[in-house]
C-alpha cells in the first residue's frame, strides 16, 4: 500500500499539469565538436547528437560538469572566454550573424541546434556547416544558438537536438562539456486529469 501512495502522489504532481518528462540524456561534447561552422573549421568533429524528439514540446539542456581548453591559455566554462580573434578567425555564432575577427565574449561556449527531422532523414545529412561543401545535407547556419550554462528550446515536432563548441580553429583545443538534456512533452500523450483516474487503475498500480 505504501508504494501505491508514492506512486500515486508522484502521478498527481505531473498528471495534474499534463507535464511529463518522457526522455533524458546526459552527452559528452569535446572540445573539437564544431561541425565544420565558423573559420578557418579545421580539426573539427560533426556536432554531438544529444537528444531525439518526436512531438512537440520542450528540450531542457543544461551543464554539467567541464571546460574547454584553447590556446593563450583559454580555460573556458558553457559560457564561454572573451578573447580577441585574428582578421581571420570567425567564431560559429558570428557566422550566425555575419561578422568575424574582433573581440567575442563566448569563444568555446556551448552551442547547440535543433534539426527537424525531415531533414536528417536525408540521405547524406551530416551534422556539418550546410554553407560549406562539407557533407551532401547539413544544418544550416541560422540554427545555431547560444547554450551556456542552461537553456530550453520549444520545438514544433521531431527532430534531433545537436551540441557543439563556439570556435572555429579547433586543432589546439581540448577538455569536453558534460550535458543533461531532458524533453518535456506538454501535454503528454497519455494526459489524464488526476481527478478523472479510474479507481480500478490506482488499485493495480504497483
Amino acid at each position: 500500500m505504501k508504494n501505491k501512495i508514492v506512486f500515486f502522489s508522484f502521478l498527481l504532481a505531473f498528471l495534474a499539469t499534463g507535464t511529463i518528462i518522457v526522455s533524458a540524456a546526459t552527452v559528452v561534447v569535446p572540445g573539437n565538436a564544431t561541425g565544420g561552422f565558423g573559420n578557418p573549421p579545421v580539426g573539427y568533429v560533426p556536432l554531438i547528437p544529444a537528444l531525439k524528439v518526436y512531438a512537440k514540446g520542450t528540450i531542457i539542456i543544461s551543464y554539467i560538469s567541464g571546460t574547454i581548453t584553447d590556446s593563450g591559455g583559454v580555460n573556458a566554462g558553457p559560457n564561454g572566454a572573451t578573447y580577441v580573434l585574428a582578421p581571420w578567425d570567425q567564431m560559429p555564432l558570428q557566422e550566425v550573424v555575419g561578422t568575424m575577427a574582433g573581440t567575442v565574449p563566448n569563444l568555446n561556449a556551448l552551442i547547440g541546434a535543433f534539426v527537424p527531422a525531415s531533414t536528417v532523414k536525408i540521405n547524406g545529412f551530416a551534422a556539418v556547416d550546410g554553407t560549406k561543401a562539407l557533407a551532401p545535407v547539413g544544418i544550416p547556419v541560422n540554427a545555431l544558438f547560444f547554450v551556456g550554462t542552461y537553456a530550453t528550446v520549444d520545438v514544433n515536432g521531431p527532430g534531433t537536438l545537436f551540441l557543439g563548441i563556439n570556435d572555429g580553429y579547433v586543432g589546439d583545443n581540448g577538455g569536453s562539456f558534460t550535458v543533461k538534456v531532458s524533453f518535456i512533452q506538454n501535454p503528454s500523450p497519455n494526459y489524464v486529469p488526476a481527478n478523472e483516474i479510474p479507481l480500478s487503475e490506482i488499485n493495480s498500480m504497483p
